[in-house]
């Protein structure tokens, strides 16, 4: 009987353990830029005029979340850079990374962007809108 009263204590212990480990599925963004840190003139075979191809630089903290997740950028519901994979241990910490879509339109000096964080599930954890500075 101590043998069996002694199992249910621990297992209620474990049980606890795993509610915290749920628990840990927040994240949390902040200090977020995006800048363009490099234009580039091109054309392409639809178009008979050229056009600038914008190098981003996508930068901040990201913290609150124990696990796998990646981070998104999207613009007009378009993604234009996906998967950016961070290991975080809770701990808040830096993040950076370039991206460059090929298109010709984002050459305007206000570009609204979704930076968005993700788990390995797929399930949205975050997200903020950001504006890009151009140089």
């Amino acid at each position: 009987m101590r043998k069996l009263i002694f199992a249910l204590v621990a297992l209620a212990f474990v049980a606890c353990d795993v509610d915290v480990e749920v628990g840990t599925k927040r994240a949390k963004l902040s200090d977020i830029t995006i800048e363009c840190i490099k234009e580039t003139p091109t054309s392409n075979n639809t178009s008979d005029h050229e056009f600038d191809t914008h190098t981003y630089l996508c930068s901040g903290k990201i913290g609150g979340f124990r696990g796998d997740c990646y981070i998104r950028v999207l613009h007009d519901n378009f993604i234009v850079h996906n998967n950016h994979h961070l290991t975080l241990s809770g701990e808040t910490m830096p993040f950076e990374f370039t991206f460059a879509p090929e298109w010709g339109y984002l050459d305007r000096e206000n570009l609204n962007f979704i930076v968005e964080v993700f788990d390995d599930e797929g399930d949205t954890l975050c997200k903020t809108t950001v504006v890009a500075r151009h140089n």
